[in-house]
């Protein structure tokens, strides 16, 4: 088995809901991913934003070519957010193998890393 650890952007988000058997209410926690902001950008009016950077760590399992099909490739997914925090669900995923080489070059869209909010 291969692992892959790729840097993932990471947006600040609000959770309330059911967090170690207790109902938490607006916990600042992680979110994979990005968000859309609107202002004054240098080349547009918006502009794909991140809080953080983690990583995105991928395990191969294998690769499969049934046929006359292309090939595929199964692998694990979990993230780390930029606290260090390893979460995700280990559930086996498919991905034609031309696409999973595309998503080990990094995040498929450019953004901008803001500077992080300081803590109240």
């Amino acid at each position: 088995m291969t692992t892959h650890k790729i840097k993932f952007p990471f947006v600040r988000h609000e959770y309330s809901g059911p967090m170690d058997g207790e109902f938490v209410d607006g916990v600042k926690t992680w979110k994979p991913g990005t968000r859309c902001e609107y202002g004054d950008y240098e080349y547009s009016d918006e502009q794909w934003v991140a809080d953080g950077e983690g990583s995105m760590v991928l395990e191969v399992l294998g690769a499969f070519k049934p046929g006359k099909y292309p090939e595929r490739t199964f692998y694990t997914r979990q993230f780390i957010d930029p606290d260090g925090r390893q979460f995700g669900k280990t559930k086996v995923r498919v991905m034609a193998s031309s696409a999973f080489k595309r998503m080990l070059k990094g995040y498929r869209h450019p953004y901008l890393l803001l500077d992080e909010e300081p803590s109240p």
